[in-house]
């Protein structure tokens, strides 16, 4: 029955006790008197009135002990959220008690924090909950997986580094995935090495912001020997460069950017 105690129990002194505590004792106190006294405390504190213990005490007295302990209906547990006692049984339904990946909650507490921590995904727009928010983007279960992760890793580092410089950073979760598909996650520019950066076509130091017209994926390789300049002074093949620019031009328009990547 220690299980139906919630109050606080009082730490006991025995500093001026060196010697050890008879077994199966709490002070001058058995366990078993220890015990009678939190069930006294429990009855108290869930009953009306003095009639209603009366009536309790009459029902454990009849209580078939062997049929309670095998019967599902004599499973107590707590709601994680208020620490309340709820019973769980074969009746008991999801309005009574909701699974939220760490526990069981009441119905009134899985309603508060289901509010409190719903998010919408940052890549399919679909609603999820989480039990902190997520960084540094909304990431669903569902999206998320470890290449999503790197490549969301390397956007989050571009966009604060747009920030800090003053430039533009717009460019979203789903808009950098969509790019990455259409490069099928290869390199924009040699389209044989997988994608290992995400590259500014105009240079962060010429005014480059972290958009949808103006990153792509790049390998260790192309990223190095292109550095801070233009991809004109880098890309040897002029289909290379054609086929970057021309992708990204649309999206400079919407971006009324004034200038395409093959301007800048």
């Amino acid at each position: 029955m220690e299980d139906y105690w919630d109050g606080e129990t009082e730490e006991l002194d025995h500093t001026d006790e060196p010697q050890a505590e008879p077994e199966g004792c709490v002070g001058d106190l058995t366990m078993q008197e220890v015990y009678l006294d939190q069930l006294r405390e429990a009855l108290y504190e869930r009953a009306g009135g003095i009639d209603q213990i009366t009536d309790l005490l009459q029902q454990l007295k009849e209580t078939d002990w062997v049929v309670w302990l095998n019967n599902a209906g004599a499973r107590i547990t707590v709601c994680r959220g208020c620490n309340h006692y709820v019973r769980v049984s074969e009746a008991t339904t999801l309005s009574e008690l909701t699974w939220l990946g760490d526990g069981l909650y009441c119905l009134e507490c899985a309603e508060r924090i289901l509010s409190e921590h719903t998010f919408t995904c940052d890549i399919c727009g679909h609603d999820f909950h989480a039990r902190t928010p997520p960084a540094p983007f909304y990431i669903c279960p569902e999206c998320d997986s470890p290449s999503v992760a790197f490549a969301l890793s390397s956007l989050a580092a571009q966009l604060a580094r747009a920030k800090r410089q003053g430039l533009p950073a717009t460019l979203t979760p789903r808009q950098w995935l969509n790019t990455l598909d259409y490069f099928s996650w290869r390199c924009a520019y040699c389209l044989r090495a997988d994608f290992t950066c995400l590259d500014h076509y105009v240079p962060v130091v010429q005014g480059g912001g972290t958009t949808q017209g103006n990153c792509v994926p790049a390998c260790t390789s192309c990223n190095s020997a292109k550095g801070g300049r233009a991809p004109q002074g880098y890309l040897i093949k002029a289909s290379a460069f054609t086929r970057v620019a021309e992708y990204l031009a649309q999206f400079c328009e919407q971006e009324n950017l004034g200038n395409t990547p093959g301007q800048a």
